[in-house]
């Protein structure tokens, strides 16, 4: 299948701040390319606020005045519409779903091609969604689920959710946090080396014998914490913790004998 262009398009939006959050939520999801079709607000810091750091599809957005101008501007591909009601010339279907069936048997998307194929993911204004008319040439009417009785979500909510659906049918490379980076190449994964000798260390001062053969605490415990595939780090933590209680048990007994603490004699009648 050839790469995807996602396009978020949303027309006549009336709240700068749900433009905002739409921009925030596209760097979200690893896409940038922003249309807006006659807005009805003005932009100003509140967008920006909204944006916070996704800053990128706010500040390269591109404005439309009609569909039009829309049409006669921006390449032909899919064109999605998202609907919060069913209805006669809708047809609303599930996006999953429809997705799922484009991306099976669409041409336009599994034709050869080093040029990306556009896809158009179009959203209405607050108050009443989009039109007959902006619904006129969509290849499909899509609906985001939802579980309670409100099935309107605030238009920011529903880009986000719209395009996590997307990644989930197109993928794409998932974002790693810092303790998930890659290791940079020709860099040795470390190994999870399990604290072996600080365990059998612990447990010897602890009063355990090591060398029975039916059940071995070292064994056992061994095979409970492994069993949580602990990480490389989690490992050097229970390293230093069994580290640190078994010097503090030998000071402990070093202190015992060097006070000579005994329990006082039977008392003689």
């Amino acid at each position: 299948m050839r790469k995807i262009d996602l396009r978020l398009v949303l027309v006549r939006s009336l709240y700068e701040r749900n433009v905002g959050a739409a921009s925030r939520a596209m760097a979200n999801m690893g896409f940038e390319k922003l249309i807006l079709i006659d807005p009805q607000c003005e932009f100003t810091i509140e967008a920006q606020k909204a944006a916070a750091t996704g800053q990128a599809a706010l500040q390269n957005k591109v404005i439309y005045k009609d569909w039009n101008d829309f049409f006669e501007h921006e390449p032909k591909g899919l064109f999605i519409a998202t609907t919060a009601r069913d209805g006669r010339g809708r047809q609303a279907q599930d996006m999953e779903t429809a997705l799922r069936n484009f991306k099976d048997t669409h041409i336009g998307l599994n034709q050869e091609s080093d040029e990306a194929y556009p896809i158009h993911l179009v959203f209405g204004p607050e108050d009443w969604g989009l039109s007959g008319d902006d619904i006129q040439y969509a290849n499909a009417c899509c609906t985001i689920p939802t579980y309670g009785d409100n099935t309107s979500l605030n238009l920011g909510q529903a880009c986000l959710l719209a395009m996590f659906i997307f990644r989930s049918v197109f993928g794409g490379e998932r974002t790693r946090l810092d303790g998930q980076q890659k290791p940079k190449e020709n860099q040795k994964k470390p190994d999870n080396i399990f604290p072996d000798q600080s365990l059998k260390a612990w447990l010897i001062e602890m009063g355990f014998q090591l060398d029975k053969k039916k059940m071995n605490v070292f064994t056992v415990l061994r095979r409970m914490l492994l069993q949580n595939a602990p990480s490389t780090k989690e490992f050097k933590v229970l390293e230093i913790v069994l580290q640190q209680t078994t010097r503090k048990l030998k000071e402990l007994k070093a202190l015992q004998a060097d006070s000579k603490i005994k329990s006082p004699p039977d008392a003689k009648s």
